[in-house]
């Protein structure tokens, strides 16, 4: 599976890079890629090891703020 995840505020690449290292430390997540322009960050993941809810509540419950995902 492969996700876009928009993250308020994220345009500084140490926000970025806190925000990607939650979503690495995830069992079943592939890859993660940063994209600052968009203030977003692109998740790939095992299918059926993560839902929607468990990528955007890691990111929120560390202090950020999931604004929308989407599929990729």
């Amino acid at each position: 599976m492969k996700k876009v995840i928009v993250v308020e505020g994220m345009d500084t690449l140490l926000m970025g890079k806190a925000v990607s290292l939650i979503l690495e430390e995830l069992k079943g997540v592939d890859k993660v890629t940063l994209d600052l322009d968009e203030e977003s960050i692109i998740v790939e993941y095992v299918r059926g090891a993560l839902t929607e809810d468990d990528l955007c509540d890691a990111i929120n419950e560390e202090g950020y703020e999931v604004i929308d995902i989407f599929d990729a």
